[in-house]
């Protein structure tokens, strides 16, 4: 189902284009808009695309949200032009929630590549249930820095061996 709705923004309106679907193939090829999924009684996610990619619709405002069954937010991801991309120097593209609303983990993302923040914070950070830090893991243009620095160790062997 297709329908039209207007929303503040600032001082103004704009018109927004919905689509309530149950199926993605239900979205067309180069929609923009917003997109709800539905199942079981409960929206699934709401997507934003421009010219049929996931975009963020603001600055602040991400491109995708999942929810849980019970309506709260499981994640949510930001997107430029389709790619994951962190809408800020300290906020993250990606960003995984508790039950309980508590962050769980966060990625860095820059084009569509996993990267460190600019702020110097790793590509990827997890946290435990009780809030501890579980790992952090660090990339550098989508490589994550341990496999990058282990190949070039082995290969600094392998030559001097």
């Amino acid at each position: 189902m297709e329908f039209v709705d207007l929303v503040p923004n600032s001082l103004s309106f704009r018109v927004i284009t919905t689509l309530d679907i149950e199926d993605e193939s239900a979205i067309p090829a180069d929609f923009t808009g917003r997109v709800r999924r539905h199942a079981d009684g409960s929206i699934v996610y709401v997507a934003w695309y421009r010219d049929g990619q996931l975009h963020n619709p603001g600055r602040t405002h991400p491109a995708y949200r999942r929810f849980r069954p019970d309506g709260k937010l499981k994640y949510e991801l930001f997107y430029t032009h389709g790619l994951l991309h962190d809408p800020g120097a300290t906020t993250p593209a990606v960003r995984g929630y508790f039950a309980d609303g508590r962050t769980h983990y966060i990625e860095h993302y820059w084009a569509g590549k996993r990267q460190d923040a600019k702020d110097g914070m790793p590509a990827i950070r997890k946290w435990r249930n009780d809030g501890t830090l579980r790992h952090e893991i660090r990339y550098v243009e989508g490589r994550r820095m341990q496999d990058a620095e282990h190949r070039a160790d082995h290969g600094s062997h392998a030559r001097h061996g």
